[in-house]
């Protein structure tokens, strides 16, 4: 079951957006820019958020929503000619010898308890998760971002809802994807993103949904780890000062609801301009979700290869 209304509004509170911070630090970092605007469509076509990034429509609850795959690398590449026989980009070899080599600092009794269902999972069980939504408690979920390791390369699905009315088989979708998932890793999920899920699905009519065993909730472990070393444990705060990352061109969070209603406006009206423009902001929506699952897997490789 979910919180409690009057609890979850009160902890949704604290997601409220703050005005961002000019951090400036010596160490190193690599620019992640926003995605490339999109090539010029030929005469007399649209441009929609499915020539933008191609997926395919998932069928649930007698509804659909849209379904973009991707893998973590496509985020993480470094501009130049493409090379099938390169080594992984850095994220995924660090995660591999994570796992499977001898990158974990201490054994699963020597890390705090909160953190050990990372190091005792099959890593391929392991599932990141981060939500987009139209606010805080009580709006609408119009896109689930989830990450797997899956035995070579760390893969990104991304559930979207193209109008309102594709949010109850869009939640139907993830709760059929996260079965069999035995440790959920998100940032600040405990608080928002899976009490936020909860209620929008119960909202919806879907009652019974899967319990996963673990939760890790990575806002908590950057805090205990992190809190007297950096100006504060903000997930973009972490990807610049721990993971060595500064985003160029993301779209601000407290931006997000109004560009999504826009989209849906844009997409049941006739202005073909507005609609391009539209799509192109939900595109960079997708990206600002799958930087945020990529950072959340660079975090567990820093916070499991350091002494607790």
């Amino acid at each position: 079951m979910g919180l409690p209304p009057d609890v979850f509004k009160r902890l949704s509170r604290l997601n409220r957006p703050v005005v961002r911070e000019q951090l400036t630090t010596a160490d190193p970092v690599t620019p992640r820019a926003a995605p490339a605007p999109a090539a010029a469509s030929a005469e007399g076509e649209d441009v929609t958020i499915e020539r933008l990034i191609p997926g395919q429509e998932r069928p649930a609850l007698g509804g659909r929503f849209y379904s973009v795959r991707r893998q973590a690398a496509d985020f993480l590449a470094v501009p130049g000619p493409a090379d099938e026989e390169a080594e992984p980009p850095d994220l995924v070899a660090r995660y591999r010898r994570l796992f499977f080599g001898a990158g974990i600092a201490a054994a699963p009794d020597a890390q705090p308890e909160t953190i050990r269902p990372l190091v005792r999972t099959d890593p391929s069980k392991i599932t990141y998760l981060d939500i987009e939504t139209c606010g805080l408690a009580g709006e609408p979920v119009f896109l689930i971002g989830l990450m797997r390791y899956d035995g070579r390369t760390l893969q990104i699905d991304q559930f979207l809802a193209r109008d309102y009315a594709e949010e109850r088989p869009l939640l139907a979708g993830f709760w059929e994807e996260i079965r069999g998932a035995a440790c959920l890793v998100t940032f600040n999920g405990k608080t928002f993103d899976v009490p936020m899920i909860e209620s929008r699905s119960m909202a919806s009519g879907i009652f019974t949904f899967p319990r996963v065993p673990a939760h890790v909730d990575l806002l908590h472990e950057a805090r205990r780890r992190w809190k007297r070393e950096l100006p504060n444990c903000r997930l973009q705060t972490l990807e610049e000062l721990v993971c060595g990352h500064r985003r160029t061109g993301d779209i601000p969070g407290s931006d997000i609801p109004a560009a999504y209603h826009d989209f849906v406006r844009a997409r049941r009206g006739d202005d073909r301009i507005r609609r391009a423009r539209a799509a192109r902001t939900l595109q960079a929506i997708m990206h600002h979700n799958a930087l945020d699952l990529v950072t959340m897997a660079e975090l567990v490789t820093h916070l499991l290869s350091s002494r607790p």
